[in-house]
């Protein structure tokens, strides 16, 4: 086996003084490490990994944008129809991974999902770019694409008409966690493990052997 193959990292040994240390807030450190991740200039720092599965058990993933933390959880948005929304709607936990190479660090998510409301909603689609409009209205995610001509020549239609107002279908969700974990390369494979679980009205942490 390779030398490379075990090792997912790039920068190491970034100072991580709160696994001594853990604040009562994971989602205060959330935001702290998502800051010095843009500020770094780390690829895709909003790239979130969201794992949904349904009344089955059985799980999919895709990488989707976060759009924002709150004081309560992580949001993004999806189409009401498509698989992941469907899943949601059936079964409401989800799991969600950010992960930094550059800086060699990630943070594990898993929780249940609300549905935000049409005026959050829309909120998130007026910040959305608009160049993004025309395809978001024109396209049915995730179902049968039979004709692509078609479908790109609708979206252009769209897009010379200039800004859409949100499709009905165009919602707004936040993972509640119930759990988080930040990671971060330890030296001699020392990782710091910092793992958060809620306790009725706040958090418990434990630090885990890598």
């Amino acid at each position: 086996m390779s030398e490379r193959s075990e090792t997912l990292t790039g920068m190491s040994g970034l100072p991580f003084p709160e696994y001594v240390t853990p604040p009562a807030d994971p989602l205060g450190l959330l935001r702290r490490w998502l800051d010095e991740a843009e500020s770094r200039g780390v690829r895709e720092p909003r790239a979130l990994a969201l794992a949904t599965a349904d009344t089955a058990g059985r799980p999919s993933s895709r990488i989707v944008v976060l759009n924002r933390v709150t004081d309560t959880g992580l949001v993004f948005t999806t189409h009401h129809d498509s698989l992941k929304g469907r899943q949601l709607r059936a079964n409401p936990w989800a799991s969600g991974l950010l992960y930094w190479r550059e800086m060699s660090r990630q943070i594990s998510v898993t929780g249940t999902t609300l549905w935000l409301t049409s005026a959050e909603a829309d909120t998130l689609w007026t910040a959305r770019p608009e160049f993004t409009h025309a395809m978001t209205v024109a396209s049915r995610q995730s179902e049968p694409l039979d004709d692509v001509d078609a479908l790109r020549a609708r979206a252009e239609r769209l897009a010379e008409a200039g800004a859409q107002p949100r499709p009905a279908s165009y919602v707004g969700i936040e993972l509640v966690p119930h759990s988080l974990e930040f990671w971060a390369d330890g030296t001699d494979r020392l990782h710091e493990r910092l793992r958060y679980e809620r306790a009725g009205d706040h958090w418990r942490t434990t630090r885990l052997q890598p």
